[in-house]
């Protein structure tokens, strides 16, 4: 981007500098700048249990990315600030995708992450991964990110095998006025945000916002540049309506259209390179009821519905999902009691464009039911508490799911917190992997033919945890896991007997179920404050994996994935509160060596913010500063989208509130 492009916006950031209120405010804002580790930190969290708990009383591995380290991040998108989280694997793919999962398994699209907002699973199900480049808001209005990494499909269902990520967003109460968020930099040369936020009256707030975001190509593993631009636009709403002391309705939803392109090699072609222009369209709406009962008793009814549609060269699919679920919870003596069942419709329509690809039908239907319960009992007081729980699940590809869970949680004193877990979860097989027949050219002469498993078995893994956290005063927590998964019927592509043609040899190859393996590692987090106006924040992740087939297996590409997530990670956040209102933060990540053609990195930002008031703030920052670019990751080989190299930036943003 031209460098007086920058100036350009720079002067509109300073325009609006000169142009806000005058300064006051300071003090609010230094009290909110001085706030101890556990206020700052999100100290209570919902994902563990369906419900509110204190981070110290969870018996899993949580984090969370609360909404001060989301705006100090100086990150625009919300894969990337996921970065900040120990355990997790991210990797940017291209300007519009990216590799992101708990606990290895890490593809283009990971398929043993659940990744939901605001308790709505953005899982796609026709490949098991979720597409990034359509999960963005503004920024301004989440709350935090929680997320738990190893299963938890005892409270959130099936997929949810090696973590689950939910993305919170702010009451209508909480985003009250008007905001506009708005920058430029080299990658993304305009990113604006628009919120208003009202009420009807006391008991009635809403709030409703639009979003643009344009990025530009990035540059493929040489000099030219790839075609992964994109364009695309949101808006939605939200209202929180309180509808007398007892009960209260949520209804909020979002629509996005844009252009979403990507990069593909063509093997019939020498792999060559050529554009995939694709489009995406889709909303959702969401409505959420909740009733307080008597005894700190609580019911809850939740049902959405989501559109998704998505054009792209070789497929063309369009998807409605429906989804009900209630839930109740009640205390009974020294039991806090949790059930509820739920229910799941996804509907597809496919228009395939290539005669080398087909998934038949072409439009299917699919149900899932579940009926779930977990005990929290409470054996000694406070001190120890053994949470037990589980799941039965159908769905129509591999019919009844059970996902139990144990879990144990002791406190022998008020900042020493220690727990273990065992549980079972479960991946659905796709819809690809379910009816999928697709043609491919190894050679002159020589075809592959995928066929998928009508018989495919779920891929299940058994989970062992075990956690301690130490929190001895307001300016230090450390919390660090230990975990060991045992993991059976993970797929394989198992080459069948030849079919000779005319001068033509076709090989058909099975998806199947005939790989196992084992996963373990350690995960670590650091919080201190080691001066009011400085905070620290580090993790640290070990990360190994054994993979091995079934004697029956001849796939060998079986084992690959044990190369596909790094063995070491690690990041480390500095907070610094300057004088004259302003910060200071820096964020150094280092990702370990990533299969043969991937090495390691460190990626280092820098981001420079003032907040004269409580209703400006302006940032400049710079991100991957080591590094003038660098590939991040690479789909597997039998992935046609070619990845693209993560590029140093620089970055100018303006926020003003009123």
């Amino acid at each position: 981007m031209p460098l007086s492009h920058i100036n350009a916006r720079a002067r509109l950031l300073l325009l609006l500098a000169v142009t806000a209120e005058p300064i006051h405010g300071e003090e609010a804002i230094s009290e909110l700048k001085s706030l101890s580790l556990q206020a700052l930190s999100s100290s209570t969290v919902a994902i563990a249990a369906k419900r509110s708990q204190a981070v110290g009383e969870t018996p899993s591995a949580v984090f969370v990315v609360n909404q001060e380290e989301i705006r100090r991040s100086g990150l625009q998108s919300i894969p990337e600030i996921l970065r900040r989280v120990p355990g997790l694997e991210v990797a940017r793919v291209d300007g519009n995708h990216w590799a992101i999962t708990s606990r290895g398994f890490n593809g283009l699209y990971a398929n043993k992450l659940l990744v939901m907002v605001d308790g709505r699973t953005v899982y796609d199900p026709l490949n098991s991964g979720v597409f990034w480049n359509e999960q963005d808001y503004p920024l301004e209005d989440i709350d935090r990110i929680e997320v738990i990494r190893g299963p938890a499909a005892t409270m959130w269902g099936s997929n949810a095998v090696n973590g689950v990520i939910n993305i919170v967003t702010r009451s209508a109460q909480e985003t009250q006025g008007t905001l506009v968020s708005t920058g430029t930099s080299q990658e993304e040369p305009g990113f604006v945000s628009v919120r208003y936020g009202g009420k009807l009256d006391n008991d009635l707030h809403y709030r409703v916002y639009g979003k643009y975001n344009h990025r530009d190509r990035l540059h493929l593993n040489g000099s030219d540049l790839a075609y992964d631009a994109l364009d695309i636009g949101r808006a939605g709403f939200r209202s929180d309506w309180s509808l007398d002391a007892r009960h209260s309705l949520i209804a909020q939803g979002d629509y996005y259209n844009g252009n979403t392109d990507q990069t593909l090699s063509n093997p019939l072609d020498g792999m060559s390179i050529s554009a995939d222009p694709g489009k995406s369209y889709g909303g959702n709406l969401l409505l959420r009821w909740q009733q307080a009962l008597a005894d700190d008793a609580r019911l809850q009814i939740r049902g959405y519905f989501d559109h998704a549609t998505r054009d792209q060269s070789l497929l063309d699919y369009s998807r409605d999902s429906l989804d009900l679920d209630m839930q109740h919870d009640f205390p009974w003596n020294d039991h806090l009691l949790t059930w509820g069942a739920g229910y799941r419709y996804v509907g597809d329509m496919l228009q395939l464009k290539s005669p080398s690809l087909t998934i038949c039908p072409t439009h299917r239907d699919r149900h899932w039911f579940n009926l779930f319960a977990q005990d929290e009992w409470r054996l000694l007081a406070e001190e120890l508490r053994l949470v037990l729980g589980g799941r039965l699940e159908h769905n129509d590809f591999s019919g009844y799911q059970l996902q139990p869970s144990a879990r144990l949680l002791w406190q022998p004193a008020p900042h020493h917190s220690a727990w273990a877990g065992v549980s079972r979860a479960v991946r659905v097989p796709t819809r690809v992997e379910h009816d999928l027949n697709t043609f491919f050219s190894l050679g002159p002469g020589t075809t592959a033919n995928i066929r998928g498993n009508p018989n495919l078995a779920a891929e299940t893994v058994v989970n062992y945890e075990i956690g301690y956290r130490f929190f001895p005063n307001s300016a230090f927590s450390l919390d660090t896991t230990l975990f060991y998964g045992d993991y059976s019927r993970l797929t394989t592509t198992e080459p069948l007997a030849p079919v000779n043609g005319n001068r033509t040899i076709t090989i058909p190859l099975l998806i199947d179920n005939q790989a196992y393996g084992e996963t373990y590692g350690w995960e670590s987090a650091v919080n201190w404050r080691p001066a009011q106006s400085w905070r620290l924040q580090a993790s640290y992740s070990l990360f190994g994996m054994a993979l091995h087939k079934r004697p029956a297996s001849l796939d060998s590409a079986a084992e690959a994935a044990e190369t596909a997530s790094p063995s070491n990670r690690f990041n480390i956040s500095s907070y610094l509160n300057l004088p004259h209102q302003l910060e200071l933060d820096l964020h150094w990540y280092y990702t370990g060596r990533l299969r043969s053609q991937i090495d390691g990195y460190h990626r280092f930002d820098a981001r420079l913010g003032w907040q004269p008031n409580l209703h400006l703030e302006l940032a400049l920052g710079a991100q991957n500063l080591l590094d003038n670019r660098h590939l991040e990751f690479a789909p597997s080989p039998d992935n046609a989208l070619v990845a693209s190299e993560i590029e140093r930036n620089f970055y100018l943003k303006a926020t003003v509130r009123y």
